[in-house]
């Protein structure tokens, strides 16, 4: 049919196929080119930021390593805490922090920074480590059920068994045997089979039933 029509016919046919898509057509590459375009930036936006968070923590290093005045150390940590809230980076400040505080004997300011990495932390595997890190600090201001609750909240995998196996300590100093056993079953049901436990082996042992099979 094509061979048919005419130079005319076919503008014609050109223009009205145009008319009826032609803004659309637009609409769909400015989308599209915006989308990759946009994607770049925040790519390169990111990496920029992280290479940056990245500097600003070394920086708090070497004043920690050179016992730098505590104002300059208050200044750089000024500007993770309002710049990078949830980089990785600044965590990392706030377990060195918490630490600081243990070794102060402020029990009550190294709970706070570990509440604060479980609360701001981006990365998951951060937060578990700060929420096993804070419970065995409410396990030493004999906060009980707060420590149970926040090993309720370790989830990632390479935790659960660390975080049941502290779970199982409370318990056993809670003179709650059976339920201690059964969170060190847990613990054991959890963990790599490849990696050796033997005081978690040990512990599961030792509040064993009679007649209960041994692991």
């Amino acid at each position: 049919m094509s061979e048919y029509l005419t130079d005319d016919d076919r503008a014609m046919i050109i223009r009205k196929w145009w008319d009826a898509n032609g803004i659309t057509l637009i609409v769909t590459v400015a989308l599209a080119i915006a989308a990759v375009v946009g994607w770049r930036w925040y790519n390169n936006y990111v990496e920029s930021r992280d290479m940056t968070a990245s500097a600003t923590y070394q920086q708090y290093l070497e004043a920690r390593q050179r016992n730098a005045k505590p104002e300059e150390v208050a200044t750089i940590l000024t500007t993770l805490d309002r710049d990078y809230t949830s980089s990785s980076y600044r965590t990392f400040t706030l377990f060195y922090r918490s630490y600081d505080a243990v070794v102060a004997d402020d029990l009550p300011k190294a709970t706070e920074y570990l509440e604060t990495a479980v609360k701001d932390a981006a990365d998951a595997h951060l937060r578990d480590i700060a929420r096993l890190r804070l419970a065995r600090l409410q396990v030493q201001m004999a906060n009980y059920d707060a420590a149970l609750a926040t090993l309720g909240a370790v989830k990632g995998d390479g935790f659960r068994s660390y975080a049941a196996e502290l779970k199982g300590d409370i318990l056993l100093d809670q003179h709650k045997p059976d339920e201690a056993r059964a969170a060190y079953q847990a613990a054991k049901a959890a963990a790599d089979p490849n990696e050796q436990q033997p005081v978690l082996d040990m512990k599961i042992v030792d509040l064993a039933k009679p007649n209960a099979p041994q692991p």
